[in-house]
């Protein structure tokens, strides 16, 4: 057996788990990275204010209380708040607003979610529409449902 025969013996075997290796770690890494991007943004689950709203934030979606979950973009540009823009508000609703300015602050089962008209309102915090404190659900509360 020459060296070129022994060297393409290995490669037709390399060529054959190269996808199947492939096909392993793909959905590793896809789980890794939804991991990450939950890390990313700590706004994503179930909220509540002092009235007795409840909020919950998906990847793709917001709903206050038995409203009509909205779609929205992050639009976020800046690392010290997040920016989300309400897609698909074609009735009034609780927002009032497009665009929500969410600020955490140093416990992050707490955040402040500033509501605008404009991106450039809710960039400059200027013309704020409305003013919500929000705080994560404890446990307890989701058990009381």
């Amino acid at each position: 057996m020459t060296y070129f025969s022994r060297f393409t013996s290995h490669f037709s075997q390399i060529r054959f788990f190269l996808p199947l290796l492939a096909i392993m770690f793909v959905p590793a890494t896809r789980m890794a990275a939804a991991e990450e991007e939950e890390e990313a943004t700590p706004y994503y689950g179930d909220w509540e204010n002092a009235h007795g709203d409840k909020l919950q934030i998906t990847s793709d979606t917001i709903q206050v209380n038995e409203e009509k979950p909205l779609r929205y973009d992050d639009i976020t540009e800046d690392t010290s708040f997040f920016v989300l823009q309400i897609k698909d508000q074609s009735e009034p609703s609780y927002f009032e607003g497009k665009f929500l300015r969410l600020t955490f602050g140093k416990d992050p089962d707490r955040f402040t979610m500033s509501i605008y008209k404009t991106l450039e309102d809710a960039l400059k915090k200027e013309n704020e529409v409305k003013h919500v404190e929000w705080t994560a659900q404890t446990e307890e509360d989701e058990d009381d449902e």
